[in-house]
């Protein structure tokens, strides 16, 4: 049986920013292109904090390069592209008409505890006199 990897083989950090750069980047391919089979890959970058680095450098510049693509299609005209740019990067999206991002607004109701009957049939009869009498 082979020993499991520790961390990501040499030559890992130019495979996947490669990989990256031609939109080619997926957790299976850069196991297969390192050579590492899919659970050891995953594990490797879960639990190695230079590889988890790689790994995330390598999302980056997919993510960067996307963005670029969507950023060019939004200045040539996309209504849409600009939509999800501006929801994307600032936040704003059609429900939030002002220019900040959109806070949430929470109300919390906190209720008493239910009555037995017996308690809710005292409560009943008795007089607002009574009510008043006990506060």
């Amino acid at each position: 049986m082979a020993r499991p990897y520790a961390k990501l083989p040499p030559g890992a950090k130019s495979h996947l920013e490669a990989m990256a750069a031609n939109g080619l980047l997926s957790e299976s391919a850069a196991a297969t292109a390192l050579g590492m089979p899919l659970h050891e890959f995953r594990r490797v970058i879960k639990e190695h904090e230079q590889s988890r680095e790689v790994w995330d450098n390598a999302l980056s510049i997919e993510r960067d390069r996307l963005l670029s693509a969507l950023y060019d299609k939004a200045t040539s005209g996309d209504a849409r592209a600009a939509e999800r740019l501006l929801a994307i990067r600032h936040g704003m999206t059609e429900k939030s008409a002002d220019n900040s991002p959109a806070e949430r607004l929470n109300i919390i109701f906190q209720l008493p505890a239910a009555l037995t009957p017996d308690q809710y049939e005292k409560l009943v009869k008795q007089t607002p006199e009574q009510v008043t009498e006990k506060d």
